[in-house]
Formats: C-alpha cells, sequence, structure tokens
C-alpha cells in the first residue's frame, strides 16, 4: 500500500498541467477540494482567466510572520520520446515518473501532507500557516507567485519555502537568471562585393565574445552559486550563403549572484554591445529583456526558518543539513524579491537534474522524507 505522500503525488502527476498551455484548471480544483477536506480555510483566486491560485490557511493567535508552503501546479511539455506514459505516475524501482514529479508535484503532494497533519492536530498555532499552490512558475512572468505577494499573503516577513526538487539539502540561495534577446543590423549586400555591406552576424560574434569575456572577468564568487554564468541559448541571422547578413538575433541567459543587481546585469549587456559593434563599422545593436526581473536572492544567514528546518532534517534523516545554492529560480525567489524577505528557500524532494528532462522520476523514499520534514519544520515554527 502506498502512503499518502506517494499516492498524492501520483495522483497529481496523472492530471497534465503543462505550461505555456496554461491549463493547471484541472489541477486547481482537485487540490482545492483535497485541502477542503483538511478543515482549513481555502480560498480560490483568479490569476489570469482559467489560471487560479489555491491558498489554504490556518489563522494563528499572533500577529508575526507567517508560515508559507508554496509549490507550482503547472510543468513543463512532457515532449517527446518518453518509455512510459509522462502521465501515468509509474512506480518502478523506487522512483515515481511522470512530468512533474519531481518538478514539482512531488513536493507539492508533500507540502500538502504536512499541512493537513497541521490542520489535523487541532492545536492554534503561534503563527498563520499557508498553503500557496500557484499557476505559472514555469513562465517567464510567474504571474502566480506575483498574484499572492500582490494580494498580501506573503510579506516581508513571511517565512517561505518552496518545496521544489532540492535533493532534500536546504537551499537558501538562487542565482538570477535574466533572458536577453540582442538584434544586431546590418546591411546587405552581395558576398562577392562585402566592402560595401555591413556583416550583422559578424558584429553579433563580437558582441557575444565580448559579453563571454566580461562575465568571465568578474570577480564576484559566492561560496553557495559560485560564479556567474552567461549562455548562448539560441542564434540566428543571415538570408543566403552568398548575401551579407543585415540582421542576426541571439538569445542569451545571464545567471546573476549575490550581490549582483538586475541593472548591474543590463549594463554588462549593453557594454557588450557598444564594444562589439565598434569592432565592425557601421553596425549597430540593442537587446531587450525576456523576462521579468529576477535578481538573485540570499536568506539571511541567522532565518529562524533555516534553523527549523535544519533541524527537522536532522530529526527525520538523522543526518546534519547539507546547504547548497540553487543555480535556478523558484516562487521563493521571486517572493523575497518582491517582498524583501530575508527568509525565503527552496527545499523539497527530487533532484533539478531530473527536472525538464524526459523520463523525468521522483525518489518515494524522498517523499515520505520530505512530509516528514516539512511537518517538523512547521511545528519548529508554529508551536
Amino acid at each position: 500500500m502506498l502512503s499518502e505522500t506517494v499516492q498524492l503525488t501520483k495522483d497529481l502527476v496523472r492530471i497534465p498541467s503543462e505550461n505555456p498551455n496554461g491549463n493547471e484548471i484541472e489541477m486547481a480544483h482537485f487540490v482545492r477540494d483535497w485541502l477542503r477536506n483538511t478543515g482549513a480555510d481555502v480560498y480560490v483566486e483568479k490569476v489570469a482567466p482559467g489560471r487560479n491560485n489555491i491558498i489554504a490557511r490556518i489563522e494563528g493567535e499572533e500577529d508575526m510572520g507567517n508560515l508559507v508552503y508554496v509549490g507550482h501546479m503547472d510543468t513543463v511539455p512532457a515532449g517527446e520520446g518518453w518509455s512510459c506514459d509522462p502521465f501515468s505516475g509509474d512506480i518502478k524501482d523506487g522512483k515515481l515518473y511522470g512530468r512533474g514529479s519531481a518538478d514539482m508535484k512531488g513536493g507539492l503532494a508533500a507540502a500538502m501532507v504536512s499541512f493537513k497533519r497541521i490542520a489535523a492536530s487541532g492545536e492554534k498555532p503561534k503563527r498563520t500557516f499557508i498553503l500557496i499552490a500557484s499557476v505559472d512558475e514555469e513562465g517567464p512572468g510567474m504571474i502566480g507567485a506575483i498574484d499572492a505577494v500582490e494580494r498580501g499573503w506573503v510579506k516581508e516577513d513571511s517565512m517561505v519555502v518552496a518545496a521544489e526538487p532540492s535533493g532534500l539539502t536546504v537551499m537558501p540561495a538562487h542565482k538570477g537568471p535574466m533572458w536577453f534577446e540582442i538584434t544586431s543590423k546590418g546591411k546587405m549586400s552581395h558576398a562577392g562585393n562585402p566592402q560595401v555591406g555591413v556583416d550583422a552576424i559578424h558584429a553579433m560574434a563580437a558582441i557575444l565574445s565580448e559579453l563571454k569575456i566580461s562575465v568571465d572577468e568578474l570577480t564576484y564568487d559566492d561560496e553557495l552559486l559560485g560564479r556567474p554564468t552567461v549562455t548562448i541559448g539560441k542564434i540566428g541571422g543571415g538570408v543566403k550563403t552568398n548575401v551579407v547578413p543585415d540582421e542576426c538575433k541571439a538569445e542569451i541567459d545571464l545567471r546573476l549572484i549575490v550581490p549582483m543587481t538586475v541593472d548591474e546585469g543590463k549594463s554588462l549587456v549593453q557594454v557588450a554591445i557598444d564594444k562589439g559593434t565598434a569592432k565592425v563599422a557601421g553596425s549597430s545593436a540593442s537587446y531587450t529583456v525576456l523576462t521579468i526581473d529576477r535578481p538573485p536572492i540570499k536568506a539571511a544567514a541567522d532565518s529562524p526558518l533555516i534553523a527549523a528546518v535544519d533541524e527537522a532534517v536532522e530529526k527525520v534523516s538523522g543526518k546534519k543539513a547539507e546547504h547548497k545554492g540553487l543555480p535556478a529560480y523558484t516562487d521563493a525567489s521571486i517572493i523575497a524579491a518582491r517582498t524583501g524577505s530575508k527568509h525565503c528557500i527552496t527545499f523539497g524532494p527530487g533532484h533539478l537534474a531530473q527536472a525538464h528532462t524526459v523520463d523525468e522520476y521522483v525518489p518515494i523514499d524522498q517523499l515520505d522524507m520530505a512530509a516528514d520534514m516539512l511537518t517538523e519544520t512547521a511545528k519548529n515554527l508554529l508551536w
């Protein structure tokens, strides 16, 4: 017989909620009904047409920073090449397979079960306890988490755990992934007379080379996050082999670390554009930002939340909690960025290496441990 957390993960995986299709509505209905059975107050909040956040709340006795567990309901598309049905929730060799099993329906299930346990205790907590099942974490706008901030569910003094796949390690720091599209412009001409044209691809090559060099020369190096990075994810330009190209576009992923700012990231791109186009006479270039501002974040080292999770991990596993940095972004990250909270972390079952992959899976033993650890964390902070 499956544990409640494993069965709930299986049930959630069986409900397709791929994004960018934005079809989280069936998931939202399931999560709403499940949470209503806990006896807690449950709210359905429209974020966009057909896209609702589900909020569950247990009122606390005192006016103090609330505890918030957040998990997103959307997944990336399943894609092709699976060896099993991506919406089956099949279990084999101690692993539960399916799109979103690791990222992050397993974590959402663990958070829901821990919330249910606290609600079932019948004891009123010292601080308010909230569970947020959000939409659109996988989208560029992360509109679910931002809506929760705007409605006041999370504030500067909130303690937030995103139950994303961390391998049950505590992740108090997150890189800030910023995406840019750079467009270089030149002048078309016959390749037999390239001197009368301006090669936009040459200009782009110079820009990207300058950007790589500038990022490599940065002196930032965080003990949890490592160094900032830049990846050229996509590039294209030109119309024909024997024509000097008049336009080229490239999309880049720039990962910032503390203490870098979004403005500093934008400046790096602009300086690279200026230096690169200066090397190709007659060329020009500009950039647009493809994401909302996503600065790097880092929780306070003395945060009571980190202490509570550390204690819970050691109690359940018998081992000291390990701390790492997350090279990606979560709802906890954007909440920290928008509220200024210094108590936002990622902690959950599964491994980031499984996220967005074919044959995605989550180890079932981590599901049960995560539910136990999140329950103990809540007890440490609520009573």
